[in-house]
């Protein structure tokens, strides 16, 4: 046999006594450990259960609708077999922590009930799931049951809308909006639906001492008297317009505005106590919030998304957002 044939078959033969090897270890680890009856990732957890009862009205199963400020009750009985619970956790998907931690005294850590009481607050779905856990806080089960709640909409989400600065001479920019609808109306549109115009918007200048130019973006209600902007003339319209009404205006709002008026009743609860009672506002930045009151008494939010100094492509990039 010549050498380089012992070269070609060598590597082959150490790689198949290798491959045998292993094999054989395999088998051995496997038919030597220990059985721990049927147990397997599919079952860990089943030790726990949790019913949900629904004895009253405001009761909910795993999944109901309901509506903004809507009371919602979870009535549950969580349960373990053969191990104790030290606490029950609240705990909503996506969340970092559990909302609510329950401990548990020496009667409870086997079987425990408990009423879980909601405030309808949020528009959207939420969902949690109610579980268990040991002394050392190890998830114990959860009865693979989750919970879902849909607060319905009761507020309309308007984005994006923009408002460019009126011209005197063409008065073809599209400068009024009515903000229940989220349309934008020229000078000449304007005049012929002053019902539907809640707001109008224009700019002026400063010059500053070293010839720099400060400009300063406003709105103005129909019913303003007179119309800060002198180049339209509204005066055969006085007493037709729409006769709504603004808050103060606040600055930095744009965290507000997405996180936290998440509801109609939301809406109106913070623009009753900003008080709207302004028929025009002066120095609107990006950032800007003020809220509005309709003459039929329907309360609603904006927020300035970005505005432009550019002189050909002034404008005001607004959203909205109000009750149905």
């Amino acid at each position: 046999m010549n050498r380089s044939y012992l070269t070609a078959i060598i590597p082959h033969y150490l790689q198949m006594k290798a491959n045998y090897l292993f094999v054989v270890l395999l088998l051995g680890t496997l038919l030597s450990c220990k059985r721990e009856g049927d147990n397997n990732i599919f079952n860990l957890f089943e030790d726990v259960s949790v019913t949900l009862h629904m004895e009253n009205e405001h009761n909910i199963g795993t999944y109901k609708d309901v509506a903004v400020g809507d009371s919602i009750f979870v009535d549950f009985t969580i349960s373990s077999k053969s191990k104790d619970m030290h606490q029950v956790w609240i705990f909503y998907n996506g969340a970092g922590a559990a909302v609510l931690k329950i401990p548990l005294g020496e009667p409870e850590k086997r079987s425990f009930r408990y009423v879980y009481k909601i405030r309808a607050d949020k528009v959207g779905e939420s969902t949690f799931r109610i579980m268990a856990v040991d002394r050392e806080g190890v998830f114990m089960g959860d009865g693979s049951t989750s919970v879902t709640y849909n607060v319905l909409s009761d507020y309309v989400h308007l984005n994006n809308r923009v408002l460019y600065m009126p011209d005197s001479v063409n008065r073809s920019s599209a400068c009024f909006i009515d903000l229940m609808e989220g349309k934008t109306y020229t000078y000449a549109e304007a005049k012929l639906h002053p019902e539907k115009i809640d707001l109008g918007m224009y700019r002026t200048y400063t010059v500053e001492p070293n010839g720099s130019l400060t400009f300063k973006y406003n709105i103005y209600s129909l019913q303003a008297s007179p119309i800060p902007f002198g180049a339209f003339d509204f005066t055969d319209l006085a007493g037709k317009g729409r006769a709504t009404y603004f808050s103060g205006i606040q600055n930095n709002q744009t965290s507000a505005f997405l996180n936290t008026l998440t509801s109609g009743e939301a809406i109106k609860t913070n623009a009753i106590s900003r008080k709207t009672a302004n028929l025009k506002l002066e120095d609107l930045k990006v950032g800007s919030l003020f809220y509005f009151k309709t003459p039929d008494e329907k309360y609603g939010v904006v927020i300035v998304n970005a505005l432009s100094g550019f002189d050909n492509n002034r404008y005001l990039n607004i959203s909205i957002k109000r009750q149905n």
